[in-house]
């Protein structure tokens, strides 16, 4: 009786050390075993976003001419400026319709649909330019939106006011996954011209740094699939409190196995 509690015991032990070790698996971008840890570089895969209809964009033209700045000025009084939200971009901003252009006052429609930012803002300029000589244009996409679903802490749709963000940003916006979420096998959902394409990235290798899906562009979807295994989905820190209770009760027959001889 006494081997067979102490046999017991050796497994559960094994069963912790298990479980420790294979937790490792589910880090974030591991390097290959025997690789450097440090100093290896990955080149960015980042593609600049090109503009979609319904996309919309900030646009803050700029000229000492105060006859055209009261026209373009669509800016809050300075009373409420200290008011402004993320909303408040959204709703001044242009949206760019189904023929991929914006309506800007002054110089009327601007086709914008397949060029970057930064090519907008020079189109924009010259445009401007057509009318008043001095001028300085910015120009900002503020529907860098995103929808985080599935295994993760806090779901939902998120805008992130930036010109570029990672995979790994957004998910610390969603709170990080939670203890069933999948991280080899990440699905990102992206919107392109002719329809939607999935892709598939693995978060647990250090090579995902140079995936084209590890940049996020507006308007994709990042769905966190569960772990395969769910028939026990039981958290590391139920399983240590599980096996503890095991392990005192067994060594408590082995006490009184042992006192009894």
């Amino acid at each position: 009786m006494r081997n067979i509690c102490l046999l017991a015991l050796s497994i559960i032990l094994l069963s912790i050390l298990s479980m420790a070790c294979s937790s490792s698996k589910h880090r974030y971008l591991q390097a290959p075993q025997g690789a450097a840890q440090e100093d290896t570089l990955y080149q960015k895969s980042l593609n600049e976003y090109r503009l979609q209809p319904n996309d919309i964009l900030y646009v803050k033209v700029l000229t000492p001419v105060e006859k055209y700045a009261n026209m373009f000025d669509l800016s809050p009084t300075q009373q409420t400026m200290s008011n402004m939200t993320g909303q408040y971009f959204y709703i001044s901003g242009y949206p760019v319709d189904l023929t991929g252009s914006i309506e800007m006052p002054v110089v009327g429609k601007v086709h914008v649909a397949g060029f970057t930012v930064a090519e907008i803002e020079k189109i924009i300029h010259q445009k401007v330019s057509e009318v008043v000589y001095e001028n300085q244009v910015f120009v900002r996409l503020v529907s860098f939106r995103i929808n985080i679903v599935g295994e993760v802490k806090s779901p939902g749709e998120y805008t992130i006011f930036r010109d570029q963000a990672n995979i790994i940003q957004a998910l610390s916006l969603a709170g990080d996954m939670n203890y069933y979420g999948d991280r080899r096998k990440i699905m990102v959902y992206r919107n392109t011209e002719t329809g939607v394409i999935p892709h598939i990235i693995d978060l647990t290798k250090r090579d995902a740094l140079s995936s084209p899906i590890f940049y996020l562009q507006p308007n994709d979807m990042v769905y966190i699939q569960p772990l395969p295994r769910t028939v026990f989905r039981v958290t590391v820190t139920d399983m240590v409190t599980y096996i503890s209770a095991i392990s005192s009760s067994l060594a408590l027959i082995v006490a009184i196995v042992s006192l009894s001889k």
